[in-house]
C-alpha cells in the first residue's frame, strides 16, 4: 500500500518571475544598494559566478574561430563577438536575467524578530535552490553563467543570468546569441502573437515547475484577490490572468525602482572616482608646470652661458676662402662638450615633460566632459532629487537621525497597511462586478 507523505501546509503564496535589468555588479555585491543589509551579505549563496567574457568564450569561441578561418578577406573577420552584440543596432542583449521569488516580504521575510531565518524563508530557500540547481538541465540552450541567491534583502530571491545559445546556422557563425531560436530548439513553438510566443510559453513552463516544487513543500500557489465563488471556470481563469498581470506589473515596477536606486549609486561612485582622478591629474600637472614664466627664466640663464662659450672661440680664416672656422683651447672645448651634452639631455627631458603635460590636459578635459555627461544623464532620467538624496545618505548619520528615520518608516508602513486593508474589500467588489 502506497502511503502519501504528509506535508505540513505553510499557506498560500505567490510566485514572482519577472525580467531583471541584469546589473551584475549589484547581483554579485560589487556594489551595495540602499535596500541591502550589509551584515547579512555573507548569507548570500553563489551557485555560479562566471565573467561574461569567459561565458562568451565557452559558448561562441570555437564558432568565432571557425568563422574567421573560412574568411578569405580580413575585413570580414570578427574580432570580438561579445562587443559585436553590445554594439548591435538590433537591440540585442548580451544576456538575459530573471528574478525568481516565492512569496512577498509580508508572508516570507528573511528574518524574524529574533534576527534568525524564518521557517517561511527556509522553505523558500530550499525551493529556490532546487530551481537553481536544475535550471541548466531543463534549459540546455540557455547557458547559466551567473546565479546567486540574495538573503540580505527583505525576501529570499534568485538572480539567474543566462546567455541564449542557438546552433545550426547555415551562413555566418554556426552558433549565435538568439533567444527566440534557442527556445525553439528547446521545443517551444514559434510565436503566433505577442501573447503567444516562445518566451511566454517558456516562462509558463518555469512557473509550472516552481508551482510543483512549492506544492511538494506544502505551499499553495494562488493569485490574490480572486475567489472561485459564483464564477465559471473560464471566468475564474480570466480573472486569475488579469490579477496576475497586474501583480506582475507591480513587481516589475518595484524591481525598476530598485534598479534606478542601484544605477544612481553606481553613477555616484563613478562621479566620485572621476572627480578624484581629475584632482589627482590637476595636482600632477601643477607639480610639473613648465609654463612661460619658468621658460623665460631659463632662457636668461642660457643666454649668459652662450656668451661665455662664444668668447672662448677664436675665428680662423680659411686659406682658400671657404667656410669660417674657430679655434678653441682644449679645456674650453671640453666645457663646450659638457654643456652640449647637458643641453641635449635637458631638451629630451623637456620634450618628455611637454608630452606628459599635453596628455594630462587631454585626460582632464575628457574626465571633465564625462562628469558633465553623467550629471546630465542623472538629470535626464529624473533622478536629480533621488541622486542628491542618495549622496546625502552616504554621509554618516547621527543616532538621533537614525531614530527619526526608523520612526518615520514605521509610521509609513502602518499607514500603508491600513490603506491596503481598507482598499481590499472595494477592489474585490469591483473585480466581481467587472466579471
Amino acid at each position: 500500500m502506497n502511503r502519501r507523505k504528509k506535508v505540513k501546509r505553510l499557506g498560500a503564496k505567490t510566485i514572482s518571475f519577472p525580467k531583471g535589468k541584469g546589473h551584475l555588479t549589484h547581483n554579485n555585491r560589487e556594489f551595495i544598494s540602499n535596500n541591502v543589509v550589509p551584515e547579512r551579505t555573507v548569507w548570500n549563496r553563489i551557485y555560479i559566478q562566471e565573467s561574461l567574457e569567459q561565458a562568451y568564450e565557452k559558448c561562441f569561441g570555437q564558432a568565432l574561430r571557425d568563422y574567421n578561418v573560412a574568411q578569405k578577406r580580413k575585413d570580414r573577420r570578427k574580432e570580438n563577438y561579445l562587443k559585436e552584440i553590445e554594439n548591435s543596432g538590433n537591440k540585442e542583449k548580451t544576456f538575459y536575467e530573471n528574478i525568481v521569488q516565492i512569496g512577498k516580504k509580508d508572508d516570507t521575510p528573511v528574518v524574524g524578530a529574533d534576527g534568525k531565518l524564518t521557517e517561511e524563508a527556509k522553505a523558500a530557500i530550499e525551493i529556490l535552490e532546487q530551481y537553481a540547481k536544475t535550471f541548466q538541465e531543463r534549459n540546455p540552450n540557455l547557458y547559466l553563467f551567473n546565479c546567486v541567491m540574495h538573503l540580505d534583502e527583505a525576501t529570499p530571491h534568485l538572480h539567474i543570468d543566462y546567455i541564449p545559445v542557438a546552433n545550426g546556422y547555415k551562413t555566418g557563425m554556426k552558433t549565435r546569441n538568439s533567444l527566440t531560436k534557442a527556445l525553439q530548439q528547446m521545443g517551444f513553438a514559434k510565436a503566433v502573437s505577442k501573447k503567444e510566443n516562445e518566451t511566454v510559453a517558456w516562462q509558463q513552463r518555469e512557473r509550472t515547475y516552481l508551482t510543483e516544487l512549492c506544492q511538494e513543500k506544502g505551499i499553495d500557489i494562488e493569485v490574490l484577490g480572486v475567489q472561485r465563488d459564483n464564477l465559471t471556470l473560464p471566468e475564474y481563469k480570466a480573472a486569475m490572468q488579469k490579477v496576475e498581470a497586474l501583480e506582475q506589473q507591480a513587481e516589475e515596477m518595484e524591481i525598476h525602482n530598485r534598479e534606478l536606486a542601484t544605477q544612481a549609486g553606481e553613477l555616484a561612485n563613478q562621479i566620485d572616482e572621476l572627480e578624484a582622478r581629475d584632482k589627482s591629474n590637476q595636482e600632477l600637472l601643477a607639480k610639473h608646470d613648465l609654463r612661460a614664466t619658468t621658460l623665460k627664466n631659463i632662457s636668461k640663464e642660457v643666454d649668459a652661458e652662450t656668451k661665455k662659450i662664444k668668447s672662448a672661440a677664436i675665428p680662423v680664416n680659411h686659406l682658400f676662402g671657404g667656410e669660417e672656422y674657430v679655434k678653441v683651447k682644449k679645456s674650453d672645448w671640453n666645457k663646450i662638450m659638457d654643456a652640449f651634452s647637458q643641453a641635449v639631455s635637458r631638451n629630451h627631458l623637456l620634450e618628455k615633460y611637454e608630452k606628459k603635460i599635453s596628455a594630462l590636459e587631454r585626460k582632464i578635459a575628457t574626465l571633465t566632459d564625462q562628469i558633465e555627461k553623467l550629471k546630465q544623464f542623472v538629470a535626464s532620467r529624473g533622478l536629480g532629487e533621488a541622486f542628491v538624496e542618495f549622496v546625502k545618505s552616504l554621509a554618516p548619520k547621527s543616532f538621533k537621525q537614525k531614530l527619526e528615520e526608523k520612526k518615520a518608516d514605521a509610521a509609513e508602513q502602518n499607514r500603508r497597511r491600513k490603506t491596503t486593508q481598507q482598499e481590499m474589500p472595494d477592489k474585490k467588489k469591483k473585480l466581481q462586478q467587472e466579471m
